[in-house]
């Protein structure tokens, strides 16, 4: 008999689909905030798969891309599949709820301060904020399932962009690699930025995809298909379902680069801007730029232009901001601009 899988009200035997909700904090009036959950337990013995979406709670397309894999795919496959899933498709519950007119914010409206992101403070701590206290009942349920393959959603509203897959770089050929390349389904639909930050653990795989939900893998809006069938496809090359793999022969890797300015270091993937006003993008998603070349400009009320944006390196763009016509200094990265690496 295999493993029932039970994370707050929702439960799971071999070959059946839970739904239900864990409580995660508590309102002024006691009321409960309750975080969803789905369980998708296959009948065969295999990989667990934990998921997690909207841990910034505007960033939309990976939640509708797992969730319409969870609800409309993958329960018609429950006694084929080999292991199991477990979808955290709104973590960070209270932002997604934004406010009562619908519409979510990126941290949650309950810190008062919206100054505690939740991507950044893992595992959190029962005693902290809501946020932090948030992040400890997430992680409780990681250490009780215990997850093979870790997959976060993320994609922000703000900008204009190219879909891509975020992990850490991983010798080509390895368990690690092979699963993010899975991620991609479509020549050109998504790129691979890897970053060093430590070497990848071997247990669980952690994988990030990012999507700005436009078709074709680039845009702005709440198109989610790419991360349903990045997810899909992990699953088949895990052969937690069935399906041959897609294989994309060819997938650019990129990486962000951290530049010296007279003032200090900046990142090449968060190009802000030092005056205010109306800005325009001068360049287009996957545009290939130079060192020094003029990117965008803002405008003040009077049209004059008050500052040219820059690239700080030669690299191609990778997202531009699309929030609003206009944008403080500072306020938002007004551009995302990797380094090619490879294309293999």
């Amino acid at each position: 008999m295999g493993e029932v899988l039970e994370f707050g009200t929702a439960k799971a035997g071999p070959g059946e689909r839970g739904t239900g909700y864990i409580k995660v904090g508590e309102l002024s009036d006691g009321a409960p905030v309750k975080m969803p959950v789905i369980i998708l337990n296959g009948k065969n013995p295999g990989p667990k798969m934990l998921i997690w979406a909207l841990e910034d709670g505007d960033e939309y397309p990976g939640a509708l891309g797992a969730l319409d894999a969870a609800n409309n795919v993958l329960p018609d496959m429950l006694d084929e599949m080999n292991g199991s899933m477990v979808l955290l498709p709104a973590t960070n519950i209270s932002a997604f709820r934004g406010n009562p007119f619908g519409g979510g914010t990126r941290n949650s409206p309950l810190d008062i301060d919206q100054g505690a992101r939740l991507p950044s403070i893992h595992p959190g701590n029962v005693y902290g904020k809501h946020t932090h206290q948030l992040a400890y009942h997430i992680n409780q349920v990681t250490e009780k399932y215990d997850p093979d393959v870790h997959i976060r959603y993320h994609g922000c509203k703000q900008m204009n962009g190219w879909d891509r897959v975020l992990y850490r770089k991983s010798p080509e050929g390895s368990a690690l690699d092979k699963l993010a390349r899975a991620c991609v389904t479509k020549p050109g639909e998504m790129c691979m930025l890897t970053f060093d930050r430590g070497e990848p653990v071997e247990r669980p795989l952690q994988v990030s995809m990012e999507s700005n939900g436009g078709d074709n893998g680039v845009g702005n809006g709440y198109n989610g298909d790419s991360m349903r069938d990045g997810l899909l496809n992990c699953m088949r090359h895990l052969k937690m379902i069935p399906g041959e793999e897609i294989v994309v022969d060819k997938i650019q890797y990129v990486g962000y680069k951290r530049v010296e300015k007279p003032e200090g270091m900046a990142s090449s993937g968060g190009i802000t801007t030092q005056k205010g006003g109306f800005f325009t993008s001068l360049v287009a998603v996957k545009d290939d730029v130079k060192a020094g070349q003029v990117v965008g400009v803002v405008k003040n009320f009077f049209g004059e232009v008050v500052e040219e944006v820059k690239s700080p390196i030669d690299g191609v763009v990778l997202s531009t901001y699309a929030e609003a016509p206009h944008i403080g200094s500072g306020q938002w990265r007004v551009f995302a601009i990797a380094a090619r690496t490879e294309y293999r």
